[in-house]
């Protein structure tokens, strides 16, 4: 066989692999699009720091799925990150409730976890969640480990 063929038949496997890949990269996607909780109640808490939530993303009771983030956005009387949440509605929530934002791992997207309180008062449609917590800032933290160790 000549040189340009063995040149083509290589590109056209790297062409095909490439195609291959990318067919099962977007079936994979849209595999992972998120369940649609039609049949659900909205509430909504009040964060210091909403990085890396977007519209979507799960919100978790003892890590297992319950709703998901429907809107983020800046409160502008407080500037704190509001976000809006779709919880099923079998799921009651007591007022006293608490709200954490949690990644699932390092490179992972993040998510809001619900701890239920146990008050007897629920948490109504549209209500809020009063209890809420920020991830923790990993760069910030270690940041300030460093810099206790170069001083």
């Amino acid at each position: 066989m000549r040189r340009s063929n063995i040149l083509e038949i290589i590109a056209g496997l790297f062409v095909l692999f490439f195609t291959i890949f990318l067919a099962c990269f977007a079936v994979d996607k849209l595999s992972d699009i998120k369940k649609s909780y039609k049949d659900c109640y909205k509430i909504y808490g009040f964060f210091a720091n909403a990085n890396g939530i977007i519209v979507g993303d799960s919100v978790k009771i003892a890590g297992v799925d319950v709703g998901n983030i429907t809107g983020v956005s800046l409160d502008k009387t407080t500037y704190l990150a509001r976000i809006d949440m779709c919880i099923s509605k079998d799921i009651k929530l007591p007022i006293d409730s608490s709200a954490l934002i949690t990644s699932s791992g390092v490179i992972s997207g993040k998510f809001v976890n619900i701890s239920p309180g146990s008050g007897a008062k629920l948490i109504s449609k549209g209500g809020k969640i009063e209890y809420t917590q920020a991830e923790a800032n990993v760069g910030g933290i270690i940041d300030k480990i460093l810099s206790m160790f170069t001083k």
